[in-house]
Parts: structure tokens; C-alpha cells; sequence
């Protein structure tokens, strides 16, 4: 019995790293993607616009009144728009809604980066105690240390990764 637990365990945390690396493949395979600039006046005026087509006629189209299409074109171009409502204005264009978080790099790189920040705080604060004790450490050392508790931090993962320090704002 205890043979059986222990192999379940064991195809969990496959099952989870597998699982794990098909996200990070996922928002990776975002990375490269071109993403144009938002106009000034939103996508959707400037769609409308291309199109030749008035506010009046988008209303209609969208089932909505002239001002309430007026005000989201507002509200989009100020950035205060749901997304349910431009999905509804994107049909009424006849256009493909799309919605993307494209990350500044890649997944594994921000993993790392992460890591070694909290390796470095937590390994200072250890070398300011043990030089004020008198007993400090080399900066190759110390580097060595940040590099072997950083590969910790990553293997350990999610809540030590991102779990808040006090020296972190907020």
C-alpha cells in the first residue's frame, strides 16, 4: 500500500510539471507576436471610421443608442472599457476580437530573475550580520551562495517565488 501512495505522489508531480510546462509554452509562444499600438481614438472609432460607416449606423448594428456607442469609443480610447464590450462592438464591426497579456520576456527568465532578487536580499542580509560579527565572506562567496539558494527559491517555486518580503512595496 504505502508503494502505491508514494507512485501516485510521484505521477502527481509529473502530471503537475507537465501541466506547468505546457502553461509556460503557452504564454512563451505569445512573446514574439507583433502588437500594434492602440490608436489615440481606440479601435473601434477608428475601424468604424476606415469603414466609413457612422456612429448612428455602428448603434444600430451593435443594438445599442448613437450615445451609448459614443461613450464606449470614449471610454475605450481612455482605456475604460470591458471587455464584453468591445466584444459586442468588434462583432458589430465585423471584426475578430482579440485579448492578449504579452510578457516583456520569457517565462523561465522571469522566473530566474525573481529567484536570484530574493537569493540576493536574503543572502546581503546574512553577509551584513555576519560582518558585523566579524565573520564575513568573500563577494565570490556570496555570489556563489545567491546562485545556489536562487536555483533553490526556482525549484521550490510558486509561494517561495512570489511570496511578498517586507522590503518589497506593495
Amino acid at each position: 500500500m504505502h508503494s502505491f501512495q508514494a507512485k501516485s505522489l510521484k505521477q502527481k508531480g509529473t502530471v503537475k510539471k507537465t501541466v506547468l510546462r505546457q502553461y509556460r509554452e503557452i504564454v512563451d509562444g505569445v512573446i514574439n507576436i507583433f502588437t500594434p499600438t492602440v490608436p489615440k481614438e481606440g479601435w473601434v472609432r477608428t475601424i468604424r471610421k476606415a469603414l466609413d460607416m457612422s456612429g448612428a449606423q455602428l448603434a444600430v448594428r451593435a443594438g445599442m443608442t448613437r450615445n451609448k456607442v459614443s461613450v464606449l469609443e470614449r471610454r475605450e480610447a481612455g482605456g475604460d472599457i470591458t471587455l464584453n464590450q468591445l466584444k459586442a462592438l468588434a462583432d458589430a464591426l465585423d471584426c475578430e476580437f482579440s485579448y492578449t497579456l504579452k510578457p516583456k520576456k520569457a517565462v523561465a527568465e522571469t522566473i530566474s530573475d525573481r529567484a536570484l532578487k530574493i537569493a540576493s536580499t536574503e543572502v546581503r542580509k546574512a553577509s551584513k550580520n555576519m560582518f558585523l560579527e566579524a565573520q564575513s565572506i568573500s563577494k565570490d562567496k556570496e555570489q556563489y551562495l545567491i546562485d545556489e539558494l536562487a536555483e533553490e527559491i526556482m525549484r521550490a517555486g510558486g509561494r517561495k517565488l512570489w511570496l511578498q518580503s517586507k522590503d518589497e512595496k506593495a
